[in-house]
């Protein structure tokens, strides 16, 4: 099996939601990994995924909303970067249904591009895809960087999770 992380530099952050392992190319975030064990490979650290780990720990003691990375998502087309811009304005503290997203986006008959947009984003968290529910409010799925289905019990734990995080901060 091919090393995930060959090539590239990462830091891993423990948090109350696992283990999140932000990957980047040395000049741009790329990827944040998440996962419920520590990962198999030892950290490769740069300063911009040890800056990433430090923006996670601030946002997860509530102390931040927003994160001043260099951001470059890992396989993402053109279009899928226009996504991620735009789930970027979605205002910390709030939710909004896969409809909205896709208005908000200038598609508003792409409900179902907006919840790929979610679940192929490859920097959950600093790309907020957990501010994307159902319309009426039903969760959804969520990835969240794991390896784990985005309906396993898990990953809809830490999606719960971080819009009452954020609830309770903002």
């Amino acid at each position: 099996m091919k090393d995930p992380v060959a090539g590239l530099f990462h830091s891993t952050l423990h948090s109350k939601f696992g283990y999140m392992r932000a990957v980047s190319d040395e000049l741009n975030l790329i990827r944040l990994d998440w996962n419920q064990e520590t990962f198999a490979q030892r950290d490769n650290p740069d300063d911009v995924s040890r800056e990433t780990c430090e923006q996670l720990a601030t946002y997860l003691a509530g102390e931040r909303k927003a994160f001043d990375l260099p951001l470059l998502a890992a396989g993402k087309s053109e279009t899928g970067r226009l996504w991620l811009a735009v789930m970027a304005l979605i205002p910390y503290g709030t939710t909004m249904s896969y409809g909205a997203f896709a208005t908000l986006a200038g598609k508003p008959k792409a409900p179902r591009a907006a919840g790929t947009a979610c679940s192929t984003n490859p920097l959950p968290i600093i790309y907020p895809c957990h501010r994307v529910v159902r319309q009426g409010g039903n969760l959804g799925n969520y990835g969240g960087g794991s390896n784990l289905s985005p309906r396993h019990p898990d990953n809809l734990g830490r999606k719960q999770a971080l819009i009452d995080l954020e609830k309770a901060f903002a």
